[in-house]
């Protein structure tokens, strides 16, 4: 039970200060030098925390680590700060909205707001999905720093449809239009007949924390509709990362 205990404080600890050292963690927690190194080993090997870039003797949580957390908490307030501000984007557009969230190589639907129309989108709250085959997930990734862009290209780019970008070329200059424009779009990559166009959502000063998209049936989200949902879908992510930065109302 210690053991578990003294992970858990080494977990925090590196949370807290993030990127975090074998011996600034050792002093802040006043453990034994071997026993943190324990931790951060079992850690390490159990997907909680990373190397910090180049930086290998130093340590940040991983996606893991995000979504149980937020989980728990910054879900919850990713949510109190969106939910008015995808309802207002699900009128506006009349299709179905997604929020998400990053863990790892995924993304996972925390939130869904219906299209009224019969032919829709649906998904179930708690669907995974690797972030280069969905436009929540290429938002995402296009905020990524590009060290983890790079170990994302080279391990993780399967088909999900004919239609998914396998070739890390092809992706990254995507990625590139996706930070020029303000939005990802995804063209039946997740799923045949279904278009969807999402952007990040990233508080000031942090990474992407989350994403949303607009999905919706091919036949009734065309290209010439791209740019006009692009530009409300990219305006409430950041409306909402603005939000995010400000105190959260409780959610009823």
């Amino acid at each position: 039970m210690q053991s578990v205990k003294n992970a858990l404080r080494v977990l925090e600890a590196v949370a807290e200060n993030q990127p975090a050292g074998l011996s600034d963690l050792t002093q802040r927690l006043g453990l034994p030098k071997t026993t943190v190194q324990r931790c951060l080993t079992t850690l390490h090997e159990a997907g909680w925390i990373k190397p910090a870039g180049h930086e290998l003797r130093r340590w940040t949580i991983t996606g893991r680590a995000f979504s149980v957390g937020s989980q728990a908490a910054n879900d919850r307030d990713l949510r109190s700060v969106a939910l008015p501000l995808l309802s207002e984007l699900q009128a506006a557009t009349g299709e179905t909205v997604h929020l998400m969230v990053p863990d790892g190589n995924e993304v996972v639907l925390i939130e869904r707001l219906d299209s009224a129309h019969q032919l829709r989108t649906f998904y179930s709250l708690g669907l995974r999905s690797p972030l280069h085959a969905t436009s929540n997930g290429k938002a995402v990734l296009a905020a990524m720093p590009d060290d983890d862009v790079a170990d994302y290209l080279a391990k993780y780019l399967s088909r999900v449809t004919d239609r998914t970008i396998v070739d890390p070329d092809a992706l990254l200059a995507q990625l590139a239009t996706i930070r020029g424009q303000g939005y990802a779009v995804n063209e039946e990559e997740h799923q045949p007949g279904i278009v969807a166009i999402g952007a990040a959502i990233c508080p000031p000063g942090a990474g992407a924390v989350g994403s949303l998209s607009v999905s919706a049936p091919k036949v009734r989200l065309t290209r010439n509709r791209y740019a006009t949902v692009g530009r409300q879908v990219r305006d409430t992510a950041f409306r909402i990362s603005q939000g995010l930065s400000s105190p959260v109302a409780p959610l009823p």
